[in-house]
């Protein structure tokens, strides 16, 4: 349930960030290994408590007989993936965070290194 929660999530997110530019497009599959290993360097007790947050988050629709987060049609998934952001406890808002602000970093990582604009800095040719 973890990884398919975390792909949805990945996906989910991707989605909304991704917009009309095509080398952002679907299939984020990278984008799902990306945060997965990313997540799975953490210290033990950043990852366990994250981990549960996850499966909370996951299984969290499942207390108003809704299916887990994975099973919903991506409407719902928004919609849920909204309340969390939107929520007033910290860590259900952190969650939503470090997930999108991998996925987004993954996600604009496929572009490449973007040349500078504007003037050099001071000193630089």
């Amino acid at each position: 349930m973890l990884h398919a929660t975390t792909s949805a999530l990945c996906y989910s997110l991707a989605a909304e960030h991704a917009g009309c530019t095509p080398a952002l497009g679907a299939p984020y599959n990278d984008v799902v290994a990306f945060v997965a290993r990313q997540r799975a360097r953490l210290a033990t007790a950043l990852r366990v408590p994250l981990l549960l947050a996850t499966l909370a988050f996951a299984l969290a629709p499942c207390a108003r007989g809704r299916a887990p987060f994975h099973r919903l049609p991506p409407a719902e998934r928004a919609r849920r993936i909204a309340a969390w952001r939107g929520a007033r406890l910290a860590p259900l808002r952190d969650l939503v965070r470090f997930y999108e602000s991998l996925t987004v970093y993954a996600l604009h990582a496929r572009l490449g290194p973007e040349p500078p604009t504007g003037p050099p800095a001071p000193g630089l040719p």
